[in-house]
């Protein structure tokens, strides 16, 4: 049998060592579980980045296409314009032309009765004559204005054709729809390993060692009686 003190100096290092091996196994245990909810947050704030990045791509191709689209209305709406203008013109020499053409019928007319009046001669002919005249007038009047009511209405067909090829443009561009972008889920954090069991293993060993110590003691005790 060993001696006492050699017996209670070896349960006093087993004991120390299985306390240390507890208390570093919960250390390990601890600094594992922690360096897992590091990577969640780096990933986490990874994943914020991500996101963040994601949003602005999404804000910039939606402004792109606004403003492709002021551009492409900026030019309809100048083609508009021109083409409108363009056929108000071409209207407007129509009708300067019209107004001439009556005028110059109407001067004819006026000039030819004159003719008729100032030859001195009179009688149902001549009556007749001036009637014809003024039929002819009439009915150049009526013609004209009738043309000229029929290019109103070309007209205006024209331009509502012309509003809806400027709609058209338009329309061919439309809003760019922005992707939602949704936030990352916060991490749950993995919780720290209990102690307990470090606090039971502690225990339990430093009972086991001073138990053994006791028995040593008593062991040497005993032998020193009967010796």
């Amino acid at each position: 049998m060993c001696d006492p003190v050699v017996g209670a100096s070896l349960a006093v290092l087993s004991g120390g060592l299985s306390i240390g091996g507890s208390i570093l196994g919960q250390q390990e245990a601890e600094n594992q579980t922690r360096q897992v909810n590091a990577q969640r947050d780096r990933d986490y704030r990874d994943q914020q980045e991500q996101a963040a990045i994601a949003r602005q791509y999404e804000q910039m191709k939606f402004m792109q296409q606004e403003s492709v689209m002021q551009q492409n209305r900026y030019f309809a709406d100048n083609a508009y314009a021109d083409d409108i203008a363009q056929l108000n013109s071409r209207f407007m020499q129509d009708q300067e032309a019209t107004a001439q053409a009556k005028q110059k019928a109407n001067i004819e007319n006026i000039q030819a009765k004159g003719s008729v009046a100032a030859a001195g001669r009179m009688g149902n002919s001549i009556d007749a004559l001036v009637r014809d005249y003024d039929r002819q007038q009439l009915q150049f009047d009526y013609v004209t204005d009738r043309n000229t009511a029929f290019a109103k209405e070309d007209l205006q067909q024209t331009k509502r054709g012309v509003a809806a090829t400027r709609g058209s443009r338009i329309a061919s561009q439309q809003p760019y729809m922005k992707q939602l972008i949704s936030d990352p889920t916060a991490p749950i954090k993995q919780q720290m390993p209990s102690r307990a069991g470090m606090y039971l293993d502690i225990g339990g060993a430093v009972l086991k060692t001073a138990a053994t110590v006791r028995t040593e003691i008593k062991a040497g005790q005993a032998k020193k009686a009967g010796g």
